[in-house]
């Protein structure tokens, strides 16, 4: 995400720069995301303990990879 600030009186196309300040840029925050069901949990968990492959796991209950990811990670926090 980009923030700017600009000078007193704001955006300003008759002074340097459009009156810009500062330009910051901040990461994009995390997206939040529900917990998975309990299907979807028990195939993070097998992954996690090399039961199955991440691929195997995300076709078996129809969620992606990434999925499955960001729950595993989600148990970290």
């Amino acid at each position: 995400m980009r923030e700017i600030t600009y000078g007193p009186g704001g955006f300003d196309p008759s002074k340097p720069n459009n009156n810009i300040v500062s330009v910051e840029e901040h990461p994009d925050a995390p997206q939040i995301r529900e917990p998975l069901d309990p299907t979807g949990t028990l195939a993070a968990l097998l992954v996690v303990v090399g039961t199955l492959t991440l691929t195997d796991a995300a076709n078996g209950v129809h969620l992606t990879p990434e999925d499955l990811i960001a729950e595993a990670e989600a148990w970290a926090l």
